[in-house]
């Protein structure tokens, strides 16, 4: 079965960054079998099995752990979960603009400030220094400038109350070949 989901990184500047095909799983594909906070339903989950290639503008590598992303139409961040076979290892909030979110293709600009969350909720902002740098030298707008910093403090606020966005991360995942279920129903 092939990945029927494009999705692409940029700069501010709308240069492509990154760039990788995905698995778009249902909303109602069951993640895990853990009690977990539902995540809204605009929210689109995307399934990379460990060795999909990702294109950045530097070279192309496979990636190395089985990833997660959630997106959503309105939201200034996206998450990245990443887990060894079937067992979460970290995620990581990147704060975005908004995503253009099309059929078969999302696009997003990458505003370079993100957010390593481990498992037991502990986190370190990783990128502080890159976004100011990059907010200088690509003129980012006052409105990208103070959505970036609000979904800074939402992306936060969230870990440290232990609620919303991070508790709709599964710790156990239920499968590690989401992209065979759906080939599997197919047929």
């Amino acid at each position: 079965m092939q990945p029927d989901f494009r999705v692409e990184s940029r700069t501010y500047d709308q240069v492509v960054r990154g760039s990788w095909q995905a698995y778009q799983l249902s909303h109602n594909t069951q993640l895990s079998d853990e009690a977990l906070v539902e995540t809204a339903s605009d929210c689109l989950q995307l399934w990379l099995p460990a060795g999909t290639l990702i294109h950045w503008s530097t070279r192309t590598r496979p990636l190395q752990y089985n990833c997660l992303q959630f997106f959503w139409p309105n939201r200034w961040y996206m998450l990245s979960a990443f887990y060894n076979e079937r067992i979460l290892k970290y995620t990581y909030a990147t704060v975005i603009q908004p995503p253009i979110i099309e059929i078969e293709r999302l696009t997003y600009v990458d505003l370079d400030l993100s957010i390593l969350v481990k498992p037991d909720q502990t986190y370190e902002v990783l990128t502080q220094a890159e976004f100011e740098q990059m907010a200088d030298l690509l003129n980012y707008s006052e409105e990208t400038r103070i959505g970036a910093l609000m979904a800074l403090r939402t992306l936060t606020s969230s870990i440290q109350l232990s609620v919303g966005l991070f508790a709709s991360i599964p710790h156990l995942l239920r499968q590690a070949d989401f992209h065979l279920q759906k080939c599997e129903r197919g047929s």
